[in-house]
């Protein structure tokens, strides 16, 4: 009788114990959909956003080695739909929206897009396409990282501060084709985008917010990518653009500002192979 009754006081605690899993796991998953309802709303309103991935796809790991630098790769998969705009939400992120891409007629039509981006918890990226028309598609993924607004620098700080703005450029024609040149554009910046979340062990204090905003490339003068971003992307940023610019370019210029103010600029002409 006793074996009896602790197996079933077992079977009833264990019992107890799914079910507050599962209540748990409910009130997050809650949590998570009213968090994407806050940002819909903020950003754009009663617009209906489709979801899929019949224009664009989003690219990211399930779960990320190194919380603060997740690589991610948007693709636009409808090559007779242009993406005006693409707007890169990290719903957990203290700065959730990470970045507004927006691409004028001279960037062609657009096929993939990749940077890296910091994840501070478990959470859903998005990626929101603005069409021409105005219509909005967004496609999902959720990963699963952790820590990655407050990790460490990897590099020393005061070396980082001292290359701040340093940036490495390619422009390359990878399908050489006289009517649509299919061309990529790479952009490295050295930059230690700081969070204000990162502790100094050595002075024990925060170290203060100081990160890239805004990344302006263009092709023989003429603007193709304005981007609004914070430190929810990596430290040293980095964007690859892979594009048909509709004409053959000799020169990637690029203008980028930081949180402080400084502005830095580099230009880069087309690699022949």
């Amino acid at each position: 009788m006793l074996k009896r009754a602790m197996k079933q006081a077992f079977s009833l605690r264990l019992g107890l114990v799914m079910l507050l899993v599962v209540v748990l796991g409910m009130s997050h998953a809650e949590a998570q959909d009213e968090r994407w309802q806050q940002l819909k709303r903020s950003y754009f309103g009663d617009t209906v956003v489709h979801t899929g991935d019949e224009l664009v796809s989003l690219d990211a790991p399930k779960r990320a080695y190194d919380a603060a630098t997740v690589p991610i790769t948007i693709t636009a998969v409808d090559g007779h739909r242009q993406i005006r705009e693409l707007y890169l939400f990290v719903d957990q992120n203290p700065l959730p929206l990470a970045g507004i891409f927006r691409f004028t007629e001279e960037a062609g039509y657009w096929h993939a897009l990749e940077t890296r981006i910091r994840i501070n918890e478990y959470t859903h990226v998005r990626a929101v396409a603005v069409l021409d028309n105005g219509e909005l598609h967004m496609s999902e993924r959720f990963v699963k990282a952790s820590g990655g607004c407050s990790a460490p620098a990897l590099s020393d700080m005061d070396a980082a501060m001292a290359r701040a703005g340093k940036m490495k450029l390619l422009l390359d024609e990878v399908n050489d084709s006289d009517e649509l040149p299919y061309s990529e554009a790479v952009i490295k910046i050295s930059h230690p985008n700081n969070s204000g979340m990162q502790f100094d062990q050595v002075s024990r204090n925060y170290i203060p917010a100081f990160y890239v905003n805004n990344i302006v490339a263009e092709l023989d003068g003429v603007r193709i990518l304005d981007i609004e971003t914070n430190f929810s992307m990596s430290e040293n940023p980095v964007v690859r653009l892979a594009f048909e610019a509709g004409r053959k370019a000799k020169t990637l210029s690029v203008i980028a500002m930081d949180s402080k103010g400084n502005h830095y600029e580099k230009s880069a002409s087309m690699s022949r192979s």
